[in-house]
């Protein structure tokens, strides 16, 4: 992909573990808290699995918003783009809508249904629907509540390296989750960091501000000399001892075909968390 379109879609985007001595977890429907002894070996294994199922949830919703700009950016001119919205219906597919710049005409909808693997994509031009407005409402107020509440908070890299993008995923029916994640253009690197979340219920108001990591890791998936970087490590601090779900959606996002696993280590519980793509796992490391 084109340098220029990598920026301009950056820019519409804005628009086993064995035992531990652990805690808590960002899960799908849960909220961040560390225990002051280790968990039931039960417990652990699901609240680390409800981790890696959130990472590739806020992966896939990313990624369907990635393909709908390019293909729109295939079409059109940005200045010829109104809003877009992407949502994910209850037969898990995944929709994105792109609208015109006076946002009365879709000018483009994309599908990715998660059963068959299987994209689709319209460029007919048609009113905007029900659906369409409704879901663009609720980003909108969203966004606008999380900016006004927390917008001071929200710290992203220069410009130069990349704008944030922002995905709503409905957890379940009573929690709606925005985050806020740092992108880049920047070739061979995964933005760890700059990342955060904003939990909504379902009337739409605010319960509770996250904030992942408390700076940006760059980290580069290819070495100056031109060596393959096959994995990295970041550490993480006390309010996020393991991985989170925004490690894994970037980390699918950027890692090269080479990198088939990064790991997190705890400053708390002194250990190494490593999310595995092949087994699509996190488990506990001690070397």
């Amino acid at each position: 992909m084109k340098k220029n379109q990598k920026m301009t879609r950056l820019l519409i985007a804005f628009g086993v573990v064995l035992f531990l001595f652990a805690s808590c977890s960002s899960s799908r429907a849960s909220r961040q808290k560390v225990a002051s002894k280790p968990l039931p070996i039960p417990e652990l294994f699901s609240i680390l699995d409800s981790i890696v199922e959130e990472g590739w949830h806020l992966y896939y919703s990313e990624r369907a918003n990635w393909v709908a700009s390019d293909l729109v950016m295939e079409k059109y001119r940005a200045e010829d783009i109104g809003g877009s919205v992407s949502w994910e219906s209850s037969d898990s597919v995944w929709h994105v809508s792109f609208f015109d710049k006076e946002e009365q005409n879709c000018i483009l909808e994309y599908q990715y249904d998660l059963k068959s693997n299987k994209p689709n994509t319209s460029y007919s031009i048609r009113p905007i629907t029900s659906v369409e407005r409704t879901n663009k409402a609720i980003k909108d107020s969203l966004i606008s509540s999380a900016l006004n509440l927390y917008g001071d908070s929200l710290l992203f890299a220069d410009s130069k390296f990349g704008s944030p993008n922002i995905d709503v995923v409905h957890i379940n029916d009573k929690l709606i989750r925005l985050y806020f994640l740092q992108g880049t253009f920047i070739p061979d690197v995964i933005p760890f960091g700059n990342d955060y979340s904003v939990d909504f219920d379902e009337n739409l108001r605010p319960l509770a501000f996250r904030r992942y990591h408390h700076s940006l890791i760059a980290m580069k998936t290819k070495r100056e000399d031109g060596k393959i970087v096959v994995s990295n490590i970041h550490s993480h601090l006390q309010d996020n001892p393991f991985i989170t779900p925004t490690d894994i959606c970037n980390f699918l996002l950027y890692r090269s075909k080479n990198m088939s696993d990064f790991r997190v280590y705890s400053t708390v519980y002194g250990c190494q968390f490593s999310y595995s793509y092949g087994s699509n796992k996190i488990i506990t490391v001690t070397e």
